[in-house]
């Protein structure tokens, strides 16, 4: 009985870079509020290949996460950022 060959796809590498729209979506935050985050250093900012496109890096946005969901589920999301080196 022969086997037919199972062709199965490849395991997605893991996201290390969100593209900012991909960020305000996973994080529930404005675009405005994602820029100030980054230059606040509670996100890292990360340039895309040799152009002006920019990424956030997945594993400070899933530290956001974490502190996010850490403060809980009442807590205004945009409010609720605690800075980085206070």
């Amino acid at each position: 009985m022969a086997h037919a060959a199972q062709h199965h796809a490849p395991a997605a590498a893991p996201k290390l870079i969100y593209r900012v729209h991909e960020a305000t979506e996973a994080l529930g935050l404005s675009v405005a509020t994602i820029y100030r985050m980054c230059s606040r250093g509670e996100l890292v900012k990360r340039n895309i290949g040799n152009t002006r496109a920019v990424g956030i890096t997945a594993e400070s946005v899933n530290a956001m996460l974490a502190r996010m969901s850490a403060s809980g589920p009442d807590s205004d999301n945009e409010a609720s950022t605690t800075q980085v080196g206070s």
